[in-house]
């Protein structure tokens, strides 16, 4: 594959250890291509883990800034969800970056935007609690969910020990619940449903839009690289709709 100029995408990850992402991300990211992180140490999907990620932002863009990244994502949906927007946390990172930043759930949302879903299947690893929140900020989005299933994980490390097969299992599920839905939506960088996407597409019929992949997705296509990454959905090879911002 021939790609441009190398470049550098930083990712500020919401929880630790980052084994699980690391593994999601290498399986997508073109050779010329590095990935920078930095974590908030969330460990508990709860408001106190919240509160202090948002408090350890500042230093995590600080190691991007070091890292030399030329983009930026933030991670941690549930996060976003909690604050019910993810702009402050966007615009803090491009203010002391100066880099083209965004969050995990933005360039999520930026995905279904450039398949122009209306209706969204939503299929998580997530508490109900966490869920009612999550289905408040899409709609608050614009979208309509017209599916949505959880699998009642609070825990980072629970999520990421899960086996391969239950993602695609519980997004086909979910998919079947919602016959009218546009596209799916599955969140959380440490569910392990990136070898799944394309399996999940051909069963459902829907295309798919994950956290890893729509992070590494729009990272790729900000540099203004070819986004040829075969194996990983529809999305790759799709045009990123314009911002909302």
């Amino acid at each position: 594959m021939a790609y441009g100029s190398r470049g550098s995408i930083g990712h500020v990850c919401p929880s630790i250890p980052l084994d699980m992402i690391l593994n999601e991300c290498d399986k997508m990211v073109p050779d010329d291509v590095m990935m920078v992180y930095s974590s908030l140490h969330v460990q508990q999907l709860r408001q106190q883990d919240f509160d202090r990620a948002i408090s350890m932002l500042d230093e995590a863009v600080g190691f991007m800034v070091d890292g030399e990244a030329d983009c930026i994502i933030v991670g941690g949906g549930p996060v976003v969800a909690a604050i019910g927007s993810d702009q402050g946390v966007v615009d803090r990172t491009t203010e002391l970056s100066g880099k083209p930043s965004i969050s995990t759930t933005g360039a999520m949302i930026t995905g279904l935007d450039s398949f122009k879903a209306k209706k969204i299947a939503v299929a998580t690893p997530y508490t109900d609690e966490r869920n009612e929140l999550l289905k408040k900020y899409l709609e608050g989005q614009g979208f309509e969910v017209v599916g949505m299933g959880g699998l009642g994980f609070s825990r980072a490390a629970e999520i990421a020990r899960l086996p391969f097969e239950v993602p695609l299992e519980h997004a086909v599920s979910v998919a079947k619940s919602a016959p009218d839905a546009d596209a799916m939506y599955i969140p959380c960088a440490r569910f392990p449903v990136v070898s799944s996407i394309e399996e999940i597409e051909a069963e459902t019929g829907l295309p798919i839009v994950t956290s890893t992949q729509a992070m590494i997705w729009w990272g790729i296509r900000t540099m203004g690289l070819a986004d040829d990454v075969p194996g990983y959905g529809k999305l790759y090879g799709v045009e990123p709709a314009a911002s909302r911002n």
